[in-house]
């Protein structure tokens, strides 16, 4: 083939450059693991393949860590029927700032 010719074979240099890799990244964490942040907090409302059991992830949001755990016992594609913020069962899917503390642990129950 034609890349064989070049002292550069198998390097893909341009999807750095081109904004392409922190698109793709965006849409990794804000599509599929349905982390997105706005001026209210985080939303979390993942969008996962039926077949994952679930994902966990460690995560910074503005200065806070968060370990979040999501489980699929139900193998849906969405939705949340639990959210649970360091043992605390929460009625919302946003948390915001005035909840967060240093570390918190993030559990949440699709189905």
């Amino acid at each position: 083939t034609e890349s064989r010719r070049s002292p550069f074979e198998g390097r893909s240099h341009n999807h750095w450059l081109t904004g392409t890799a922190s698109t793709v990244m965006v849409g990794c964490v804000e599509g599929i693991c349905g982390l997105r942040p706005g001026a209210e907090g985080l939303i979390i409302q993942p969008s996962i393949p039926s077949y994952w059991d679930g994902f966990t992830m460690d995560k910074e949001f503005r200065g806070k860590q968060l370990h979040i755990h999501v489980s699929n016992p139900d193998h849906v594609q969405s939705g949340v029927k639990k959210w649970m913020l360091n043992g605390k069962t929460l009625d919302t899917s946003v948390l915001t700032d005035d909840m967060l503390e240093e570390n918190n642990t993030i559990e949440v129950i699709m189905g």
